[in-house]
Parts: structure tokens; sequence; C-alpha cells
């Protein structure tokens, strides 16, 4: 008696039943979608200026403020006195139309100087100050 052979590639008696793991991952998605919190960001709101209300835009200049390495303070190219600072700082903001400045200090000068600089323009309202690296003579 001989036996019959199953085509190969075929294995009979082996059926795998996907039915319980389909329900298991259907329940595991429910069970996320009602478990999830969604968080609601709060945005601001802003009124935008329509085309007709847009005021001109004004040029700013920049302030530059350069400290030499002998305590020396120039503020466009004018030598400024220590008493005067904070009065020139105003001025140029005005002129200038602009509320920050930029301090362009020697590497040799004492940081006291930069310092009182600093302060100045504190005092004068000046509304941001940035630090910019001298530019070699030459």
């Amino acid at each position: 008696m001989r036996r019959r052979r199953a085509p190969r590639g075929f294995v009979s008696g082996w059926d795998v039943d996907l039915t319980p793991l389909i329900d298991c991952v259907f329940q595991l998605l429910i069970f996320f979608m009602v478990t999830t919190v969604f968080i609601h960001t709060r945005g601001i709101d802003v009124d935008l200026p329509s085309a007709s209300k847009a005021t001109e835009s004004v040029e700013k200049r920049d302030i530059n403020i350069i400290i030499e390495a002998d305590g020396r303070i120039e503020i466009g190219g004018e030598e400024v006195e220590e008493g005067e600072l904070v009065e020139r700082i105003k001025r140029a903001m005005v002129e200038n139309k602009n509320e920050n400045i930029i301090i362009q200090a020697d590497p040799e000068v004492v940081q006291e100087r930069v310092v009182e600089v600093m302060d100045a323009a504190r005092i004068a309202g000046v509304k941001g100050i940035a630090f910019a690296r001298v530019r070699p003579e030459g």
C-alpha cells in the first residue's frame, strides 16, 4: 500500500484563524479613539490692518556707538563727552527713528566703559542693544 503525499507547499490541517486577532485590534483601536484627549490650542486675536489703513514705512537707520581703546565714545562719527552721552543717545534715536543701538567696542577697552554706555542707553530709553565687532582700519 502506497501513501499519497500532499502536494508540495500545502499543509493540510494548519489553518490560522485571524478573527480573534482582528477583534483585539479593533477593540484597541476603539479604546484609543475613546480615551484620547485632544488639546485645544488657544489663538491670539489679531486685528490686521487693511490696505487702506497701512502706515507709511519708516526708514530706520542704525545708531552705532563706537568705543575706542582709549575710552573715547563716538556716536555717528562725532565724539561725545561722558556728561552728554544720555542726551546725545536720545537725539540720535529721534534723528535715526530707531530705538535700538549697536555698540562697537575696541577689544582693548576697559569693560567698565562699555557698561557706562549701556547704562546711559537704558536711561535714554533704548529698547535693544546689540554688539558688533570693530572693523579693522585700513
